[in-house]
């Protein structure tokens, strides 16, 4: 075949799903049993608002001991402000030692340290009743129920899983082929719908995974949608390509590769003689059906793309017509 440049426009297509972007699993910061569950899976939920909660019984006791313990705090507390008060009068006129103003003032001070104690105290108990009811954190929809009511969860168990509103992503595998081929982190993609190739949008990818999965070793990719139309739902499947500006390649069918010394190379024709000799070359990619070139040959060359095995070098070769070598 005759060596000529063609012009490529996108990449091979890549399959994926549209996936949330952000996903949180909501949990309860103290252990205990479930008495209540006000969503399920697809329920849309918004911030604030509460999908489970505790038996609070036990934290509700502890609030009502931590509160009485600072009313009882406050009331001695005003009991030694009226022995301050006092003991402060009867010092100048010699009416009260100095040892039992000390003693007075000290007792005083301790009293107001029992109330920030227990006010404290309170607080956390407080706390307490208040994270027995979960809330979700932002506007999203459920998509995964990993606990039920009367089940009894330790404190970090996840109980909901949260798509949170807003942004979304497409995941999808990378072959090992195009990530040697070029750096994908940061391309632009165009993202089609798979069910109605007129619903378009595009994406920035933004994170390939370091291990490749044991099964398939491909790379799983997150690409975060721009603008993402209404029909491009969580779990939509659609068809990706990486934009790439206009660019002149040369492709070879793969059986025209052979190897030299261990690297990559061609047989090519030189002109006048009709003699092949080997060029080695450096690939830029592979498809499944073609070999695409990044150095080492020019348009115009005559490479030789059957029966690559049984030519030696300088060995004379009778051409194809004109009209038959293939462009």
């Amino acid at each position: 075949m005759v060596v000529q440049p063609v012009t490529t426009t996108t990449g091979e297509p890549l399959t994926g799903q549209v996936a949330p972007h952000r996903t949180v699993a909501l949990s309860f910061r103290l252990p205990g049993k479930i008495v209540e569950r006000s969503v399920s899976v697809g329920s849309t939920v918004h911030a604030g608002q509460v999908v489970a909660r505790l038996d609070e019984v036990a934290a509700g006791q502890t609030l009502q001991a931590a509160t009485a313990d600072v009313e009882a705090a406050k009331a001695e507390l005003i009991q030694m402000e009226t022995l301050r008060h006092r003991a402060i009068a009867l010092l100048p006129v010699k009416a009260l030692s100095k040892n039992d103003y000390d003693d007075v003032i000290r007792r005083y001070r301790s009293t107001q340290s029992a109330v920030q104690s227990t006010e404290a105290r309170m607080g956390i108990a407080q706390e307490s009743v208040d994270h027995t009811r979960l809330t979700a954190d932002a506007d999203g929809i459920v998509t995964d129920r990993l606990a039920e009511v009367g089940e009894v969860v330790a404190a970090g168990q996840p109980v909901l899983r949260v798509a949170e509103s807003g942004e979304r992503d497409i995941q999808f595998d990378v072959p090992a082929s195009l990530l040697r081929s070029t750096n994908l982190t940061g391309e632009t993609l165009s993202v089609c719908l798979d069910a109605d190739m007129s619903v378009c949008t595009t994406a920035q990818l933004y994170e390939i995974a370091p291990d490749a999965d044991p099964l398939t070793r491909t790379y799983r990719a997150k690409a975060l949608l721009h603008a993402p139309p209404r029909d491009l739902t969580l779990g939509s499947v659609v068809i990706a390509r990486i934009v790439q500006p206009d660019r002149q390649e040369i492709r070879l069918p793969p059986a025209a590769l052979t190897a030299q010394d261990g690297k990559t190379a061609v047989w090519i024709v030189a002109p006048g003689s009709s003699t092949v000799s080997l060029m080695p070359i450096e690939i830029a990619r592979y498809t499944a059906t073609d070999v695409f070139v990044a150095s080492g040959l020019k348009a115009g060359d005559r490479v030789v793309t059957a029966g690559v095995q049984a030519l030696y070098p300088n060995q004379k070769v009778t051409l194809l017509n004109d009209a038959d070598v293939r462009p």
